[in-house]
């Protein structure tokens, strides 16, 4: 096919599209407490839906409202249905912006705000591709369906709800990640390991508490840990702190008050209980140690992350994040954790768990992906696999696609988030071409 036409009509969009991102990134779609029956997860995620379906039927498509969990904006019949999964929440705004987070200001051809990249830029950029294929008046086989979520950040429960009203589209992408094509998610299990410890006395450094991590699935920014003194005194143990601290430059130790730390002694139970979980989880990000390393060539390494631990004297706990290739699973992964840490006499459970994502490299909607991604940038077209979740294990035969392209700074939920204009442009029209070649006759 001959798109010149389409790729003219998407140029053309340029202004407008930059105004309308800023439209929809001035509004801060946190999820909140529910706000009546249609606002499940806020008043101001209620607003940024209510703006997105207008959008959409001032383009002429038709739209439906999913009782605020998510909305959807469709073009055209068919067979089939080829789906865009898109969200329209936003993780917190943060601190350290040094533009106006809902101001989407250009510098440098970036515009800055959040969700300018996740995942408010993306999904105009796929409404604004629908668009352009209706107006080139491209025909097309199969109906086209761009899904609107309000969930995404916080559990995807939007799309359980979406899923139990409506039928999903039969194939398609989701532009909340990278391009060329991501086929493959890894598998996830977060798996606690747990220990009381009661309140034996007896240690020699005994372990008052343990604090560090917020989220499994990010590396902690510092840890915290208040030891008593086993008899030292304060500045021998500072002597000793300091010597720990000359091999490992990130420490920042002191000792504390004799009299407050003994009070609360966590005793001999907690400090071998420490001892063990670290020999079981290691310094390695691969699950060896754990006894869980495993690899497969599609979809490369185990890796594993402790993201949250606890002590409070009475209970050790550690939340660890796991994500596992497409030979792994999640029996395997708790079943060998627990031999590893049964000696120290930890629990093992599931804290939450999904199954890997895998639609092969020759389907449809890979291939057809493959070939426009490389036939309007010019660029290399091949299949990612990645740890990350997105969208696309929401609906069958769906892929991660866009808007990122190789080589891009990741720069979800980190202050200063932003999207290139020009190569926001360019995934309008991979995504133009996309539906035509795809889903048209």
């Amino acid at each position: 096919m001959n798109y010149e036409t389409l790729d003219r009509i998407v140029d053309s969009y340029r202004d407008e599209l930059i105004e309308n991102i800023r439209k929809w990134i001035a509004i801060p779609s946190v999820q909140g407490a529910p706000a009546g029956e249609n606002a499940p997860f806020g008043k101001e995620v209620r607003r940024m839906l209510d703006t997105a379906l207008a959008d959409g039927r001032r383009f002429g498509f038709e739209v439906r409202d999913i009782d605020g969990y998510a909305g959807d904006i469709s073009y055209g019949s068919g067979p089939q249905t080829m789906g865009m999964l898109a969200h329209l929440d936003v993780v917190p705004l943060g601190d350290g912006w040094t533009h106006d987070p809902l101001g989407g200001e250009i510098e440098n051809g970036r515009m800055y705000g959040r969700g300018t990249t996740d995942d408010k830029g993306p999904a105009l950029c796929a409404l604004y591709a629908m668009r352009a294929v209706k107006e080139a008046g491209i025909p097309l086989k199969d109906g086209v369906r761009l899904i609107l979520g309000c969930d995404e950040e916080t559990g995807m429960s939007d799309m359980r709800y979406y899923a139990s009203k409506l039928k999903m589209p039969d194939y398609g992408f989701s532009p909340d990640a990278e391009f060329p094509v991501i086929n493959i998610e890894k598998g996830g299990v977060n798996m606690r390991l747990s220990k009381v410890t009661g309140g034996e006395d007896g240690a020699a450094l005994p372990v008052y508490s343990l604090y560090a991590g917020e989220r499994p699935n990010v590396v902690p920014a510092e840890a915290t840990a208040v030891v008593g003194l086993g008899g030292l005194s304060v500045e021998a143990l500072n002597g000793k702190l300091a010597e720990i601290e000359k091999k490992h430059d990130k420490f920042r130790l002191a000792a504390t008050d004799a009299g407050e730390g003994r009070a609360k002694a966590g005793g001999e139970g907690a400090r071998a209980a420490i001892a063990m979980l670290a020999e079981a989880v290691g310094m390695e990000y691969t699950g060896e140690s754990l006894g869980i390393a495993c690899a497969d060539e599609l979809s490369g390494a185990l890796t594993c992350n402790l993201g949250i631990l606890r002590y409070d004297g009475n209970e050790l706990s550690a939340l660890l994040d796991i994500r596992y290739p497409l030979c792994g699973s999640e029996e395997l992964m708790l079943g060998q954790a627990a031999k590893r840490v049964a000696p120290a006499g930890m629990a093992v459970c599931c804290a939450s768990s999904h199954t890997p994502l895998h639609v092969p490299a020759d389907s449809k909607i890979v291939q057809g992906l493959l070939k426009v991604y490389h036939e309007v940038t010019g660029l290399p077209a091949y299949t990612i696999a990645i740890g990350g979740g997105t969208y696309s294990r929401m609906m069958p035969n769906t892929v991660a696609f866009g808007v990122c392209f190789p080589g891009d700074m990741d720069v979800c939920h980190i202050a200063d988030e932003y999207i290139d204009v020009e190569k926001m442009m360019l995934g309008v029209k991979i995504f133009a071409h996309a539906i035509a070649e795809i889903a048209g006759k």
